[in-house]
């Protein structure tokens, strides 16, 4: 058992690690030899590697943010250190959750190979905690003892990874550089739902990414120019509602406010780099060597990849998608104080910018700019309201989860939680 929980940990639990097994499989498949083999796995890896540093820095950068906000709407200022709450959240439920995420995955191989649903999820980091809040919801809201826990845990999980890949696949026809692959990531309600209300209420003649600007702006197309100018202009805004002299001493160790700006939008510039050099690095290498899983081992496979593919061709939705999707959490949460809800719930800055962006991008390509206004307002809805429903049903999990509550987490774990108290298992 201590090697198999060793091989989830270390080599399943890295999903680095399954990307350049994709790869390495795949090409073998194709009778590639290793000199043709060995460089294209390195770059694949390295390509995944910069797009999950990239983006998990991104998150990190901000952070910052949170006591801000905090401050400015007199909230009690939570923990923002990811770490500590991931060790916190892992105390009750960290066998289950290794073990859900490892039979989860194997599920979802089994029911790409044989069914008629042919979705391959390789976004590992996002389904390992996605395994954790099934393993909450099933710890804390059930009495079922650890084998029947984690039995019932990886079927759902193996579901989830699989059902939700294939709903999103039809949705990824009209979007720009979508083409050979579906996502994989706990944005998918969102995504779904953009998509709809882009098609009923939009028109996707009328493209965010075409919007008229004057000529000598052209320059804020480019996505690393545009993203470092917002940041810097949101975190100066921001800092001077919260007041220069606290956030001096509270939050920038000191740095004066305007040069704590420009460094964190500079920063968030280095960052979406990174992100973008990574996506093209391995979009060139990752799609041509699964078409021999496709051909040989899974018959007709998709893969399932993660959002910040998308990023390179919609630099304005990914903007607009964040700030939306972050005002109408601030809206829910002054909305949730108004009724005097007992749960003190903030917008998760992290997965607020990441589905943020990914709903305004599949609004746009469905419905155009209203389409990605409108799609990226409700995602941040569903953020706040799931989340303030979600927090009290998943115990120990929940320090986690007030920093990395995704849309799907917030839809779909609420609706599994009330299932369970329902039924009463």
């Amino acid at each position: 058992m201590a090697w198999f929980m060793y091989f989830i940990n270390n080599i399943l639990g890295q999903a680095v690690f399954i990307i350049g097994l994709v790869v390495i499989v795949g090409m073998i498949a194709q009778k590639k030899k290793w000199h043709q083999i060995l460089p294209s796995a390195i770059k694949t890896m390295i390509g995944f590697t910069m797009i999950n540093v990239g983006g998990q820095t991104l998150g990190m950068a901000l952070l910052p943010l949170q006591p801000m906000f905090s401050r400015i709407f007199g909230m009690e200022m939570l923990s923002t250190d990811i770490g500590a709450a991931q060790a916190e959240s892992l105390v009750d439920i960290g066998s289950e959750m290794a073990l859900i995420f490892a039979f989860g995955f194997m599920t979802n191989l089994l029911l790409a190979r044989f069914t008629r649903f042919k979705y391959v999820h390789l976004s590992a980091h996002v389904s390992f905690f996605y395994a954790g809040l099934i393993a909450a919801l099933l710890k804390f809201n059930t009495s079922l003892s650890f084998v029947p826990l984690v039995a019932i845990g990886s079927i759902i999980l193996g579901l989830y990874m699989t059902l939700s890949c294939a709903y999103v696949a039809p949705l990824m026809k009209p979007v720009k550089g979508g083409e050979g692959f579906t996502l994989a990531h706990s944005s998918s309600v969102g995504l779904l739902i953009a998509a709809g209300i882009g098609r009923f209420f939009g028109n996707k003649e009328h493209d965010l990414e075409e919007l008229q600007i004057p000529k000598q702006f052209n320059f804020l197309r480019e996505m690393t120019i545009a993203l470092t100018l917002v940041m810097t202009l949101l975190f100066l805004v921001v800092g001077l509602f919260a007041g220069p002299g606290w956030v001096s001493e509270n939050v920038s160790n000191g740095q004066d406010i305007v040069v704590f700006s420009i460094l964190r939008g500079v920063e968030f510039g280095v960052w979406i780099t990174v992100v973008i050099t990574g996506v093209r690095m391995m979009l060139s290498e990752i799609i041509p060597a699964f078409h021999g899983i496709a051909n040989k081992i899974i018959p007709n496979s998709i893969p399932g990849l993660d959002i910040p593919l998308l990023f390179p061709n919609y630099p304005t939705s990914v903007i607009v998608g964040f700030l939306m999707s972050l005002f109408a959490g601030l809206v829910g949460m002054v909305v949730l104080g108004a009724i005097n809800f007992p749960i003190v719930v903030f917008p998760a800055l992290i997965p607020t910018f990441f589905t943020g962006a990914v709903t305004a991008i599949m609004g746009n390509a469905h419905g155009g700019r209203r389409g990605a206004l409108l799609g990226s307002f409700v995602n941040g809805l569903i953020l706040i309201f799931g989340q303030a429903f979600l927090l009290g049903m998943v115990g120990s999990y929940a320090p986690i989860m007030r920093i990395l509550s995704e849309t799907d987490y917030a839809f779909y774990g609420p609706i599994l939680g009330w299932f369970l108290q329902m039924i009463g298992v």
